[in-house]
């Protein structure tokens, strides 16, 4: 992710990587010095504190309060939100022409803006849903998403001043497949289009299978010979039978 560990989550800055190579062309990467705009995290940071470490210390999972927990104790640092890359948003000020703005600072912007578009296409005000009080804000992630939601976006809104914060963020684990990280760059993924070519109208068993397995406290890992065994055993041997007993016992003592 350029500047985070895909693993851990861990931010790191470019000169502390051990042997960078290109992974397209294998090449070493040339430093060069450049300019870039910042988010200061660390002004932030006793506003966090109070939001985060007293206001959710009992109602945010151990998972997301722990990973919010140490962000903070290790003391923040200003991020930057902008890149020297040929694609993106361009950065609208004077000085910064050929930067654009940092996918991670952009992408929760547009949580706004899509909602703002949606309400004028349908005719409906849009503040209410970031503005109102009554409003709950609730963001359904992985958790290396979790410092992006719950340090740096709502650092965003606190500077901004008139946006609610985030209500609870509900991070899971990561879920493995076949004891690797999925991924639909590389293509390691469980397309729902094949399933289906393979197990047609068995939607519900999948369903079934990945709600069996949500790593909601730990990584949980989808392989295909547990996704056949919770089929033979969980769903046709126990509940399949309790639904043909009640059927049979129903049928037998109650008429039917």
């Amino acid at each position: 992710y350029g500047d985070q560990c895909e693993k851990c989550g861990s931010s790191l800055n470019a000169t502390d990587l051990i042997n960078p190579k290109s992974t397209i062309t294998g090449s070493v990467p040339v430093l060069k010095e450049t300019k870039h705009w910042f988010l200061p995290l660390n002004e932030y940071e006793d506003f966090l504190k109070e939001w985060i470490l007293e206001g959710h210390k009992n109602d945010w999972k151990p998972n997301v309060y722990g990973q919010c927990k140490s962000w903070i104790d290790d003391g923040l640092k200003p991020r930057a939100v902008t890149r020297d890359l040929d694609w993106g948003i361009p950065v609208p000020v004077e000085g910064a022409e050929g930067k654009v703005l940092y996918v991670w600072f952009d992408a929760p912007i547009g949580y706004i803006s899509s909602t703002k578009e949606w309400a004028e296409r349908v005719g409906k005000d849009w503040e209410p849903y970031w503005k109102s009080q009554e409003t709950k804000l609730v963001h359904f992630i992985g958790k290396d998403n979790i410092v992006f939601h719950c340090i740096i976006f709502p650092s965003m809104l606190k500077a901004e001043g008139s946006f609610i914060l985030p209500e609870n963020v509900p991070a899971n684990e990561f879920l493995n497949l076949e004891g690797n990280k999925l991924s639909t760059s590389k293509n390691w993924a469980v397309w729902l289009h094949e399933y289906l070519e393979e197990f047609p109208e068995k939607q519900d068993v999948l369903r079934y299978a990945l709600t069996a397995n949500a790593p909601e406290t730990k990584d949980n890992d989808f392989t295909w010979k547990d996704f056949q065994a919770r089929n033979n055993n969980e769903l046709v041997a126990i509940l399949g039978n309790f639904i043909n007993r009640v059927v049979v016992l129903t049928h037998k003592y109650y008429n039917g």
